[in-house]
C-alpha cells in the first residue's frame, strides 16, 4: 500500500507541529588531498593489503599478520607498556569504588590470576542477565546517549516487535522524501554481526516518481518484517536471544566526509570507567584506510598514527591531528561518562568521526560493544592484570578452596612445562 502527495504533506505538517527535527544529511565540500600513503592489497579479490613497514600497510589485516615491521612491533609494545606502567595505579584506584553493574560483575568467578582471553570469556558469560538490554537494545541506546549527553547519530524511527506498525514505517519513508534525506541505514536492534542492516543510497531517487515510491517503500517495509521482526539472535549470542525484544531503527547514515566510503569509527576501550586506548577503523576523508591496529592512542596521547610513532622522528599526520586536537578530549569524557553510567568494568565505546570545511571534527555514537573482537596484541598483558587486580585489590575477590587449588595446579603445570625443580 502505498502513499499519495497529500499523505506526505500532512505528515510533513505533522511533523513540523511536533516539533519532530529531521536533519538533511549533509557532507564536507572541502578538497581534501588523496591518500599520501601508498598501499596496494594483494588481489581484487580481497581486503587484504601488502605488509610494509608504516603502521598504516602493519598490522593484522596486511600479509604477514603484522610480521613485516618488527622494528614498528617493538616501538608499539614499548609504547603500550609504558603507558600501562604509569596508569595501573590509577586503574586500581579506579576499580575501588567503582559502582559494578552485576551484568559486569564477576566478583564470584575471579580467582587471581586469569588472563585477558579468560577474562573476556567471564565477560561473555556475565551478559546473560536480564539488565543487559540497557545497553545492548539499540532504541534503549539511544535514550540512554540523549540522557548523558552524548551525541549520537539521529534515529528517523524505532519500534520494538510488540509497537510495530508496518504502516507507521512506511509513513517515516515518506517524510524522509519530502525532507531530502537521500541515505539512511535500518538496523535490528536485537541481531548481532551485521545481521538485520540494509543500508539505503539515493532515496530521493526512489521519491522522483509515485509508482517507484511505493514500490520502494513497500520492499523496505517488507525486509523490516521479514528479516528483523520474525528474526531471532543466533544461539551464539545467548544474551541477545534471551533478553533483546526484537525491533528495528532506521537513521541517519553518517558521512565522514571527503573521498571516505566507509565512516571512520573511534574505537574507545574502557577499563574500571577510564579510557584505556583508542583505534581506529575506516576511512579517513583522503580515502586513507585504517584497520585495526593501524592507527592508535593511548589514553595520554602517546602511541602511533599512519606515518609512525607519536614522539618520534616522523612527522605527524594531518587527520591525527586534527583529530587529536579536535575530537580526542571529548571522546574520552563521553566515554568514560558512559562506562560509569553503565558500570562496566570493561566497555568500548564507538564513534563515527567526520570532517568538515573549516577543519573543525564531528562525532557522534554509534554503538556500544559489551565484548572487543580486538586482539590487542600489544596491551592485552597489560589490561589483564589491571582488569584482574582491579578485583583483587578492592577487596572484590572471594577465595574459595577450588579457586586455590586451581592457582595451586596451574603454577606446578607451568613449571613442569618449563623444566623446573
Amino acid at each position: 500500500m502505498g502513499l499519495n502527495f497529500h499523505l506526505f504533506v500532512a505528515l510533513l505538517s505533522f511533523i513540523t507541529a511536533s516539533s519532530v527535527r529531521v536533519d538533511l544529511e549533509t557532507s564536507s565540500k572541502k578538497e581534501w588531498p588523496s591518500c599520501p600513503y601508498p598501499y596496494t592489497y594483494l588481489n581484487e579479490d580481497t581486503t587484504q593489503m601488502i605488509g610494509g613497514d608504516k603502521p598504516i600497510t602493519c598490522h593484522k589485516m596486511s600479509t604477514g599478520n603484522g610480521n613485516t615491521c618488527p622494528d614498528l612491533q617493538q616501538a608499539r609494545l614499548i609504547s603500550a607498556r609504558k603507558y600501562q606502567a604509569a596508569n595501573y595505579n590509577e586503574f586500581l584506584e579506579r576499580a575501588q569504588n567503582f559502582k559494578l553493574s552485576p551484568v559486569f560483575d564477576k566478583t564470584d568467578k575471579i580467582r587471581g590470576l586469569e588472563s585477558y582471553e579468560e577474562m573476556v570469556q567471564h565477560h561473555v558469560q556475565g551478559l546473560m542477565h536480564p539488565d543487559v538490554v540497557k545497553i545492548e537494545d539499540k532504541i534503549l541506546l539511544k535514550k540512554l546517549a540523549e540522557d548523558l549527553k552524548i551525541p549520537a547519530t539521529q534515529m528517523y524511527y524505532g519500534a520494538h516487535k510488540d509497537e510495530w506498525d508496518i504502516q507507521a514505517f512506511k509513513n517515516t519513508l515518506g517524510v524522509l522524501c519530502l525532507k531530502g534525506i537521500d541515505s539512511f541505514i535500518i538496523k535490528a536492534v536485537h541481531l548481532a554481526w551485521s545481521k538485520g542492516q540494509k543500508i539505503v543510497r539515493n532515496w530521493q531517487k526512489d521519491c522522483e516518481q509515485k509508482a517507484t515510491t511505493n514500490v520502494a517503500i513497500d520492499e523496505l517495509a517488507d525486509f523490516v518484517d521479514k528479516e528483523i521482526m520474525n528474526q531471532l539472535a543466533s544461539p551464539a549470542d545467548k544474551h541477545l536471544r534471551e533478553y533483546v525484544t526484537p525491533g528495528v531503527t532506521m537513521e541517519a547514515l553518517f558521512q565522514t566526509g571527503g573521498m571516505s566510503k566507509r565512516p571512520l569509527e573511534a574505537k574507545v576501550q574502557t577499563l574500571w570507567g577510564k579510557v584505556h586506548h583508542i583505534f581506529f577503523v575506516g576511512q579517513d576523508p583522503r580515502g586513507c584506510t585504517s584497520y585495526i591496529g593501524a592507527w592508535q592512542y593511548n589514553r595520554d596521547k602517546t602511541g602511533w598514527d599512519f606515518n609512525g610513532m607519536l614522539g618520534g622522528k616522523e612527522k605527524r599526520d594531518e587527520i591525527s591531528e586534527l583529530v587529536l586536537n579536535k575530537a580526542f578530549d571529548e571522546l574520552v569524557t563521553h566515554s568514560e561518562n558512559f562506562a560509569t553510567a553503565v558500570g562496566a568494568d570493561v566497555m568500548r565505546v564507538d564513534f563515527f568521526i567526520g570532517f568538515n570545511d573549516d577543519n573543525s571534527v564531528d562525532y557522534k555514537l554509534n554503538e556500544a560493544e559489551s565484548v572487543s573482537g580486538a586482539r590487542y596484541y600489544h596491551e592485552r598483558d597489560g589490561l589483564a592484570r589491571a582488569w584482574v587486580d582491579g578485583y583483587v585489590n578492592s577487596g572484590r575477590l572471594r577465595m574459595t578452596s577450588q579457586k586455590w587449588n586451581q592457582i595451586y595446579q596451574e603454577t606446578e603445570d607451568a613449571r613442569a612445562a618449563n623444566q623446573l625443580d
